[in-house]
């Protein structure tokens, strides 16, 4: 029997398959540059916002100026610009500027003319502000409180939320942004964003973390850079912190800030960084009787006082305290810190109305207690 005839039917279908997905390619490509022709300046934007110390910084910015001088000079630009004054978006808001110290209030750290502390200054450290006068909260009338702050705030926001609930004598809110701090309000000005919760919220109790993020460089606005940790950076960050606090303070008297610092890290150079940010919360807060520096380094540590990833609560129980990358709180470390802030409350809050106590599988151990000093490294 004769072979069947094979025509070239095959070979034409494959060669139409292959120019049909090469024409596909074409049009995702297309459609990929038109797009970053149109959000450009968003990009661009968002290059900007990468770390001052990140090496691809600096590429990725003279990537997209080029690519967004090319949307200005098509006019591709218009169409997000219309959007943008349609939803009322306006990028050129004036950075909030942070008030100058209460009256009573220690004074600034004095400062060479370059920004560094001056060693041969005095500095007065007095206070004469009185410290916060609290009601007792009831069921019926909780405490207005106010959870937030960076990427930390997340899982600590959620475990305080949940065990505030617990106690019923907090009414809260939570408010966690991932990537901001202190150090880049050109992302987001948090200073800025408070100053327009106390006036909204009026909260009686703010609970805030900052820092996981605030270790890298600090551009000031007459375009000088600060590299972290050196004395100008360490000054300009503590000048940030002070009005940051400063502003939170309530004329009446009748608010407490609770400034949460930052655990441990695994890496021993973040480690390091987050100790210097927390070396000054301290030394601002014991200034400002309105604030209380809550101290999580104990709770996160060992019995030599080293990073812990897993640690016993009171009954015993050993749980993961952080999450994969040694730097955030597993829900377990969350809870552990959440009870431990109440516990701490106590001292400035009449909490008798509620019965409620730390689960005995969430509560640290009762001999961890905060430091009585934050030193910075080397101290």
């Amino acid at each position: 029997m004769a072979a069947p005839h094979r025509s070239d039917d095959a070979g034409t279908e494959a060669t139409d398959r292959t120019m049909a997905a090469g024409r596909v390619l074409q049009v995702m490509l297309l459609a990929l540059c038109l797009g970053a022709l149109l959000n450009a300046d968003a990009l661009l934007e968002r290059a900007e916002r990468r770390d001052l110390d990140d090496p691809r910084r600096d590429a990725s910015v003279f990537t997209w100026n080029l690519v967004a001088d090319l949307s200005h000079l098509l006019s591709l630009d218009r169409p997000r610009q219309l959007l943008e004054s349609v939803t009322g978006r306006d990028d050129d808001v004036e950075p909030f500027v942070l008030p100058p110290p209460p009256s009573g209030s220690p004074s600034p750290a004095p400062t060479t003319p370059g920004g560094a502390p001056d060693p041969s200054a005095s500095v007065t450290t007095t206070t004469t502000v009185a410290g916060p006068e609290l009601r007792t909260p009831t069921a019926a009338e909780p405490l207005r409180t106010w959870i937030g702050g960076d990427s930390m705030a997340q899982t600590m926001g959620i475990s305080l939320s949940r065990a505030m609930l617990d106690v019923g004598l907090f009414e809260t809110s939570l408010d966690y942004r991932i990537s901001t701090g202190l150090t880049r309000p050109d992302y987001f000005d948090w200073p800025g964003h408070l100053a327009g919760i106390v006036a909204e919220q009026d909260p009686e109790l703010l609970v805030i973390i900052f820092g996981a993020n605030d270790s890298q460089g600090i551009e000031m606005p007459d375009g000088r850079v600060f590299e972290r940790n050196s004395p100008d950076w360490l000054a300009e960050y503590r000048r940030r912190t002070a009005g940051t606090m400063d502003l939170l303070r309530d004329p009446d008297g009748d608010r407490l800030v609770v400034w949460v610092g930052q655990p441990p890290m695994r890496d021993g150079g973040f480690n390091e960084r987050m100790a210097y940010l927390n070396n000054i919360y301290a030394e601002e807060a014991a200034t400002r009787p309105w604030i209380r520096y809550f101290d999580t380094w104990p709770f996160f540590t060992d019995g030599a006082g080293a990073y812990a990833p897993s640690l016993a609560s009171a009954d015993g129980t050993i749980a993961d305290m952080r999450t994969g990358d040694g730097i955030h709180l597993s829900t377990p470390g969350g809870d552990r810190l959440a009870w431990a802030i109440i516990e701490a409350l106590r001292d400035d809050l009449d909490l008798s109305a509620s019965t409620a106590a730390a689960p005995p599988s969430l509560a640290p151990p009762d001999e961890v207690r905060e430091r009585t000093a934050v030193p910075a490294p080397g101290g």
